[in-house]
């Protein structure tokens, strides 16, 4: 969703809901909100040079503004959003509600709501990296481990700055900062396509990670306007639009 306490200036204010909170989202319902809200300040003064070389590297993305631009939202939408977030079998695709109105959730909603990667119908975007190209990428920065499968892969056994890197990637996409997690391959995309500069479409690598790393939105299903949600909905709030500050 985004940082509810970014600064002003950065992005429009979303329109206040035209119901209660209790009447979109009883306060039972609501989900612990976790400490993921936050945005990358680039300006802010940094003695760790690793951390100036990654956010360097980031500048020069057509991503970068995923770590910085935030709208205020209200919190309710936040949890509405987690409560109705779930996969229309109907559409083939996931749909999520904001007071009451029903939005699909695509590549292109992420595109326009984090203002990046705009389509540019003169420049094809390029084909993301296959399995086997990530496998060899890893290795080709140094892994101290042979990589045979995607699944070895372990962010803090990386070499600096591809820690930090993709720990800023993970904390935006997931909320997860544990330097053992094993990144899936959008994130070893967003990754190399930040290294190499390439020109591919990283909204749609933030929609595949999201749905892949929130595997109980597959259990989740809307029919005929109805959302079957569970007990699953005891999770944290992880912020797709938030950065590392």
């Amino acid at each position: 969703m985004a940082d509810v306490n970014a600064p002003v200036e950065q992005a429009p204010a979303v329109a206040p809901p035209t119901r209660t909170d209790e009447q979109i989202l009883p306060r039972i319902r609501w989900v612990p909100i976790g400490k993921s809200n936050c945005y990358l300040d680039a300006e802010k003064s940094q003695s760790n040079p690793i951390y100036k070389i990654a956010v360097d590297i980031l500048k020069h993305t057509n991503f970068f503004r995923a770590f910085t631009a935030s709208s205020t939202i209200p919190a309710i939408y936040i949890q509405q959003f987690w409560d109705t977030i779930c996969y229309d079998r109907t559409d083939g695709g996931y749909k999520c509600q904001l007071d009451e109105q029903w939005f699909n959730l695509t590549k292109d909603t992420l595109r326009d709501a984090l203002q990046i990667t705009p389509v540019n119908n003169n420049k094809a975007f390029s084909s993301p990296p296959t399995q086997d190209t990530l496998i060899n990428f890893v290795n080709d920065l140094g892994y101290p481990k042979e990589v045979k499968h995607l699944s070895n892969i372990v962010t803090n056994d990386m070499f600096q700055p591809w820690i930090t890197l993709t720990t800023i990637i993970n904390l935006c996409l997931t909320g997860n900062t544990s330097g053992f997690e094993r990144p899936r391959a959008p994130v070893l995309q967003i990754l190399w396509g930040a290294i190499n500069r390439a020109h591919i479409d990283y909204a749609e690598r933030i929609e595949k990670e999201f749905t892949q790393s929130h595997p109980y939105l597959h259990g989740r299903q809307k029919e005929s306007g109805t959302t079957h949600s569970g007990k699953e909905e005891s999770h944290s709030h992880c912020d797709p639009k938030c950065g590392f500050h």
